[in-house]
This record gives structure tokens, C-alpha cells and sequence, in this order.
């Protein structure tokens, strides 16, 4: 490497002169001593490793540019960093370490609220929704319309949703 006036310039000579604009100008983006340290290191790590084939170049331009896109680098990646520990993801394992318990609780209220209904009621209840069996079953084996084992039901579930209003929606699905 020469200078404007053709004499060699050693790798020493461009560390000294230019090492402290560099650092200035990335500690002014970063704001961050350590990462502009990192920077200016990486930068000249950079042209040790190029020395021999960078000849004839505006040595200053380059040390500038190469350090411009290192910063540029640097605050993609804490940007990033920054959006990951802001983003608000669910916490797994809160929300299912408890989840067999609410279920259980879930299960209980709705087994209270179903021994609370009238008799008949209960029976049509049980019928349709444990055993599965169709409307049209369930009227034939109590000898009671199909008009009024579906108002039954309607009745049970009425009362069981009104009984557990506060539990989350989706168990309701579970047990109804």
C-alpha cells in the first residue's frame, strides 16, 4: 500500500490514524461502547486479512464502508433481539401446568349442576348426552314425546351454561 505520495504505508500506520474517527463514528450510531469496539476490531481484522490483495484503494473509504455495513449488521441483529424479548408470547407452561385442575373443577361444577336438575330433566340430560342415545330413543324408553325430550335438554343445558357462566368457553364444549 502506498500513500498519495508513493511511499508504503504500514498496517500499524493505518491502525493508528484511523482507528478513533472509525470507533467515534460507530459508538455515535450504537451508543454502545463494547459494540463499537467489536465493530472497529472486526473492521480491521478484516483488512490484516486483505492487505496484501487491497492495492491501490482509498484505504479510509474503505475502512468507513466496511465499518458503516458492520454497524448496519449490528442493528438488524438488535433490532431483532429487541422485537423477540418485547413479542408477547403465551407462557406454555402456566397455562397448562393447571390446566387437568380447572378441567377437574370444570367437571365437578357440571356434575353439581346436573344432580341439581329435576328428575325427569336429569334422565333425559344423562341419556342424550353420556349415553349418546338419539332423541327419538330416549322418547321411547320414558315414554315421553320427542317435542319434550328436546325441551328437557334444552332446559338442562340452559341451567348447566347459566351455573357456569364464569368457566372458560372452550371446557364448556367438553362436558356439553
Amino acid at each position: 500500500m502506498t500513500t498519495q505520495h508513493e511511499e508504503p504505508v504500514t498496517f500499524d500506520q493505518v491502525y493508528t490514524h484511523h482507528w478513533k474517527p472509525l470507533y467515534r463514528t460507530a459508538f455515535r450510531i450504537l451508543k454502545d461502547e463494547q459494540a463499537a469496539e467489536d465493530i472497529i476490531q472486526d473492521t480491521f481484522v478484516r483488512l490484516w486479512e486483505n492487505w496484501d490483495t487491497i492495492l491501490h484503494i482509498n484505504i479510509k473509504g474503505w475502512l468507513f464502508t466496511t465499518s458503516y455495513r458492520l454497524v448496519l449488521k449490528k442493528l438488524k441483529q438488535l433490532q431483532a433481539n429487541e422485537s423477540i424479548e418485547h413479542a408477547n408470547f403465551p407462557e406454555p407452561l402456566a397455562g397448562e401446568a393447571d390446566e387437568p385442575i380447572r378441567t377437574r373443577q370444570l367437571q365437578l361444577q357440571v356434575e353439581g349442576c346436573v344432580d341439581n336438575l329435576p328428575e325427569q330433566c336429569r334422565r333425559v340430560y344423562l341419556l342424550s348426552k353420556r349415553e349418546e342415545f338419539p332423541i327419538k330413543r330416549i322418547a321411547e324408553e320414558l315414554c315421553i314425546s320427542p317435542k319434550t325430550v328436546e325441551y328437557h335438554v334444552s332446559t338442562a343445558l340452559r341451567r348447566i351454561r347459566l351455573a357456569i357462566s364464569k368457566a372458560p368457553l372452550f371446557l364448556l364444549f367438553i362436558f356439553l
